[in-house]
């Protein structure tokens, strides 16, 4: 099972728990287990995503639009005019 899959499937078992029947403490810890688990499989996510774009290197850049954001402040543009 892919790390998505598991997230998704946990967070089904999450949103079902309250309607099983099943005693108030079992709820809790199947609760406290599934929650930990969530943030694991989400860490491990977040590593590889980071991973992923670790590659890309120096290729993208923030370029500001000065002509655009100056043109908006000397006009004045709002409801009041």
């Amino acid at each position: 099972m892919s790390k998505e899959m598991l997230v998704i499937a946990l967070g089904v078992l999450v949103v079902i728990t309250p309607y099983l029947g099943i005693p108030g403490s079992w709820k809790t810890v199947l609760l406290i287990v599934a929650g930990v688990a969530i943030a694991g499989a989400g860490f491990l996510l977040r590593g590889e995503s980071l991973a992923r774009g670790a590659g890309r290197g120096e290729r993208d850049h923030f370029v500001e639009n000065t002509s655009a954001s100056s043109s908006t402040r000397d006009h004045g543009i709002s409801s009041l005019n």
